[in-house]
């Protein structure tokens, strides 16, 4: 869940564009994915993979010859209704521990939502669009409490799994397109630095083939979406803390000779960041980006899917300028998938007032 800072961010360009120009695209952006969005039978944005639109058939291009396609989702408090209800009748004043079972009722803030069932269906209409119309194969979900939970939005399909080991209802995890061979290898639990922030979630897919490539789902520190990581700032100071975690799992996956990918919420504006250089000590980094992307083992380079790409609204009262959630992948990833297209998957206008999240579907095909 988000938690932004009083100011609006500027948009995210990569290319420095100037904003009234932003503001122009941002406004055709809202009018074009509506159109498109309201197709009937939810056709979906793209064309590419190996299905009719729409129907989820296979027409004989295999998960091997098609490339790969992931996606991040932030589900925003995810639960069944029952764990809802449950937790929300005892919540507690402080953000719970992740060994705590337990909902947060601070004053002052927004509670986690409960969602009704036509909320639920709404979401799950977004998630057949992801397998159907995208023929996407991996969702990096983040605040959902467990394949249960996931269950009811990832309805027919999916292998919901690798989630980290958490009490705390916002968790990490996968969706997998079935039939797609994945390997679970356990939590990166270093990068809840503190027992109040969140494990990541770590797969391989295709293990033991030439199209081995592990994944890491992530959900980082919140409030710290700017500036450099040095200030004394609480937000800023745990996520400080995470950057040389992640960067010691990035090295030893380039040691290993093994494409990689980073999905999920970083709760930071990654162009902003990668203005920033990493600094002298990399236990104590200014920013994320240049602390990863360093080439330091050689091959330690990293590409953004939102690199260059225009903010894409979730709705029409969606109020941010820039992206938090996004997807990095290596360089040796990059060098066998040259063929690469970034989206994002607003919900369908429709749908506007139902309880759905902060955050939509943010997609990466990578193509040979």
């Amino acid at each position: 869940m988000r938690h932004f800072p009083g100011h609006t961010p500027r948009s995210s360009t990569g290319s420095q564009r100037a904003s009234s120009a932003s503001t122009r695209k941002h406004a055709a952006c809202i009018a074009l994915l509506s159109s498109l969005i309201g197709l009937s039978a939810h056709a979906g944005l793209f064309g590419w993979g190996g299905s009719d639109s729409g129907t989820g058939k296979d027409t004989g291009t295999s998960n091997a010859n098609r490339g790969l396609t992931l996606v991040t989702w932030n589900l925003e408090w995810l639960m069944t209704p029952q764990a809802h209800d449950e937790l929300a009748s005892r919540c507690v004043r402080q953000q719970p521990a992740s060994n705590e079972r337990a909902l947060p009722c601070s004053p002052g803030r927004t509670p986690p939502p409960s969602r009704t069932s036509a909320d639920v269906d709404a979401l799950s209409r977004s998630a057949q669009q992801l397998r159907q119309a995208q023929q996407v194969d991996v969702v990096a979900l983040q605040e959902v409490d467990g394949p249960d939970a996931a269950r009811q939005v990832f309805r027919q399909g999916w292998k919901l799994d690798c989630f980290v080991q958490r009490a705390h209802p916002q968790k990490v995890g996968f969706a997998i397109r079935e039939g797609l061979p994945y390997r679970c290898n356990g939590d990166l639990s270093a990068l809840d630095i503190d027992g109040s922030t969140r494990a990541g979630a770590d797969i391989t897919l295709f293990p033991g083939t030439a199209k081995e490539v592990r994944l890491l789902a992530m959900h980082l520190k919140s409030g710290c979406f700017d500036g450099k990581l040095d200030r004394r700032f609480a937000p800023c100071e745990r996520l400080r803390q995470q950057v040389p975690v992640v960067e010691q799992w990035i090295d030893r996956r380039v040691r290993e000779g093994v494409a990689f990918a980073l999905l999920g919420d970083f709760n930071r504006h990654l162009d902003k960041d990668a203005r920033y250089p990493a600094g002298p000590d990399e236990d104590a980094p200014f920013n994320l980006m240049q602390a990863w992307s360093d080439n330091s083992p050689p091959g330690a380079v990293l590409l953004r899917a939102s690199e260059g790409a225009p903010y894409v609204p979730c709705d029409a009262d969606d109020r941010h300028k820039a992206y938090i959630d996004d997807i990095l992948i290596s360089q040796s990833l990059a060098d066998r998938q040259k063929n690469r297209r970034f989206a994002r998957l607003p919900y369908d206008p429709a749908d506007r007032g139902r309880q759905l999240s902060d955050h939509c579907p943010l997609i990466w095909s990578l193509q040979p």
